[in-house]
């Protein structure tokens, strides 16, 4: 084991860190390969989570990366929260859902315009479907299929592309385009079970696999110094669709996470969608200490009879059994947010805004800014809207106290998430092997026999000889280290 008590700053911490991690990586893959293990499950699924997501915090503490999973359910504003975040419109804000996979959007200092990002591993299942679905189209036994899907004339249009030999590119750069490309895929999962076809979920479990929008984070234009990578990651609602797999993918992407945001409806609080992301967030909650946040979204909507600030704040501590902590509730209007970014950015570059005929939010704008009358549309007036939207949205808040937060102190917010699922795992194997040398005991000695810890002892020996770490030590020195991390962030 490495010497904890000679840390002396953050460079000393990650090299801790990533040492324990490779030791609970090596005797995990060990304990699978001893099948030590079978009293969990037969295929030691738990096993290989546990194994992935340990990787996955070494690979970001190598590469300094900040993933923030911005998680909530459909039509509770998760992607206008995610624009204002950003500071423009990158993912579009409809009434169906547009989140078909999760999306990883990246901050990239001085890329204006957004570019969307495919690997080969990301492309090729998607193009391999547009070969099925082509196949499938050119079969007469399929022809009436066709003509049911030609009632709706919108999916019919991506129908034709597919017969066209449509293609699927590594890189699509702009606002327009990305929204044809995320059209694009949601009409493939509607299209594909008609034909009997299946979308392939499963092979967009991993980070490496998923699409990744680059982009300049309007509120992070200024900043100079360099703090890593942020990222966040967009993930589709558990309700969206009716789409079973899609609240296992929320899972799986949780586990992705340095830090989670849950974008709740301040008029659905109590809804069954609601439920269901606070049960998985519930699952979730062993492997982070903090760092989950609330937006309480369509605050604007509070009137005299409802729930204010501090109140609503209490209530979803409770809401949540204590799993969000009030401190760490941020009522806001992620609409008003994103009209007052995007009046202002429109301003800074051109010094007016779009036509309202032409660009649909200016009228949404004028609205809520109060100023419906053209007589009223003054730069002054116009300038004091955007200062009054942005400071009704409360969207200050959230955006000093988690973003920029999470940004700026990246490195400490990354060591914390990996020793936090560090100790999760590692004592939740460890439990797992006590259980086993008891089951291993009573099968030599007997159901009635007494087993003292001589016998589990000799049973630890005989079959942990090929183990090179003691887990209860390293778990020991995971929670040491824990105590460093802390020490430094209080500094």
């Amino acid at each position: 084991m490495s010497n904890i008590r000679g840390i002396t700053g953050l460079s000393d911490l990650k090299n801790e860190v990533q040492i324990l991690l490779s030791l609970g990586l090596k005797a995990l893959n060990q304990m699978i390969n001893l099948e030590l293990l079978v009293d969990l499950d037969q295929d030691n699924t738990f096993a290989y989570q546990a194994i992935a997501a340990l990787r996955s915090e070494y690979l970001k503490l190598e590469q300094q990366k900040t993933i923030i999973t911005v998680v909530g359910t459909m039509k509770a504003g998760k992607s206008t929260a995610i624009n204002a975040i950003v500071g423009r419109e990158i993912l579009p804000n409809r009434n169906a859902p547009m989140t078909a996979i999760p999306t990883l959007i990246k901050h990239y200092k001085g890329r204006q315009q957004p570019h969307l990002i495919l690997t080969d591993i990301a492309r090729e299942p998607i193009v391999q479907l547009i070969q099925d679905l082509q196949v499938a189209f050119a079969d007469p036994c399929h022809q009436h299929k066709l003509d049911q899907l030609r009632s709706d004339q919108d999916l019919f249009m991506t129908v034709e592309k597919i017969q066209q030999d449509i293609q699927v590119i590594d890189e699509v750069v702009g606002e327009v385009e990305i929204l044809e490309f995320m059209i694009l895929i949601n009409d493939l999962i509607r299209i594909s079970p008609v034909l009997d076809l299946e979308f392939p979920f499963d092979l967009y479990q991993d980070i490496e696999r998923l699409p990744i929008i680059e982009v300049e984070f309007i509120h992070f234009a200024d900043s100079d110094e360099f703090h890593g990578q942020l990222i966040l990651i967009d993930t589709p609602g558990p309700n969206e669709a009716g789409q079973p797999h899609l609240r296992a993918m929320l899972q799986q992407q949780l586990q992705h996470a340095s830090s989670v945001i849950v974008v709740m409806d301040y008029t659905q609080l109590k809804s069954e969608a609601d439920a269901q992301v606070r049960e998985d967030l519930k699952e979730f909650v062993n492997t982070m200490d903090h760092r989950i946040y609330a937006l309480v979204n369509k605050f604007d909507n509070c009137d005299r009879n409802g729930m204010k600030q501090d109140e609503l704040k209490t209530f979803v501590e409770g809401l949540t059994q204590g799993l969000i902590a009030k401190q760490y509730v941020y009522p806001i209007s992620a609409k008003l947010a994103y009209l007052a970014n995007q009046a202002k950015q429109s301003y800074l570059l051109h010094g007016t805004l779009p036509d309202a005929e032409n660009v649909a939010w200016v009228e949404d704008f004028y609205v809520e800014a109060g100023l419906r009358r053209v007589a009223h549309r003054t730069t002054e007036h116009i300038l004091d809207g955007i200062e009054d939207l942005w400071q009704q949205s409360k969207f200050k808040a959230p955006l000093d106290g988690v973003i920029k937060a999470s940004h700026q102190q990246s490195l400490l917010v990354i060591l914390d998430s990996a020793i936090d699922k560090l100790i999760s795992y590692v004592h939740t194997f460890n439990q797992m092997r006590v259980k086993k040398f008891s089951e291993l005991c009573k099968g030599i000695y007997g159901q009635g026999a007494a087993m003292n810890t001589d016998h589990i002892g000799v049973m630890t020996d005989r079959i942990f000889n090929k183990l090179q770490i003691d887990m209860s030590s390293l778990e020991k020195s995971a929670q040491l280290l824990k105590q460093s991390i802390a020490d430094l962030a209080s500094a």
